[in-house]
């Protein structure tokens, strides 16, 4: 082979490369398509992503992660005995059986924390972490490393909250004040805070 067949044939193998798609990741959305889910997904999900609802073709791909948007109690109850008594929920049990993860986004039960009695409430939490041994958790969100306050005056309340999200850094106008006791708990809580 002489230097310009070479050359020839690899920049053939360059441009070939350059110009293949690449392929988003396929996620599958276990419910029907509707426009405020897709958004709630695209605001959650790390990275860009097509979403495939039920029913839908995947194009030939396998999806990379499986998410249920909503668990109902009953749901919950069959899922945990075994059972399925919906569509659903056989398409959830079958993933499962499969040893597929599944994501699930919001617990109903979680709803009536507040109301409901205790002795039923522990039931559903039981019911959550037998879910969680099949293959069935909650979706994890990302949390932010900073939070951007733009309040003139930072309560301990404010650190607190900022420590719940998950934030690492808080960074507030350069005239805010730091009250001490959120001073202190910022220290406590391995919380920066930093003027902008």
């Amino acid at each position: 082979m002489d230097v310009n067949e070479l050359v020839r044939t690899i920049a053939e193998e360059v441009l070939r490369q350059l110009q293949q798609k690449t392929e988003k990741p396929c996620v599958l959305v276990l419910a029907a398509r509707e426009s405020s889910l897709i958004e709630n997904l695209k605001n959650i999900l790390e990275g860009d992503a097509d979403l495939v609802f039920s029913g839908e073709d995947y194009k030939g791909r396998e999806p990379v992660r499986c998410i249920l948007p909503f668990l109902s109690c009953a749901s919950m109850a069959d899922l945990a005995a075994g059972g399925a008594s919906s569509g659903t929920e056989a398409e959830v049990l079958r993933r499962l059986l499969q040893g597929q993860e599944i994501e699930v986004l919001d617990f109903e039960y979680r709803v009536y924390g507040q109301s409901a009695p205790a002795p039923l409430y522990d039931l559903y939490e039981a019911y959550e972490k037998t879910l969680a041994s099949y293959g069935l958790r909650e979706f994890i969100r990302k949390q932010p490393d900073t939070v951007n306050f733009k309040k003139r005056l930072i309560t301990e309340k404010d650190v607190i909250q900022a420590k719940e999200q998950g934030a690492g850094t808080i960074l507030i106008p350069m005239d805010a004040k730091v009250t001490p006791l959120a001073g202190q708990s910022a220290i406590d809580l391995g919380i920066k805070i930093l003027k902008r």
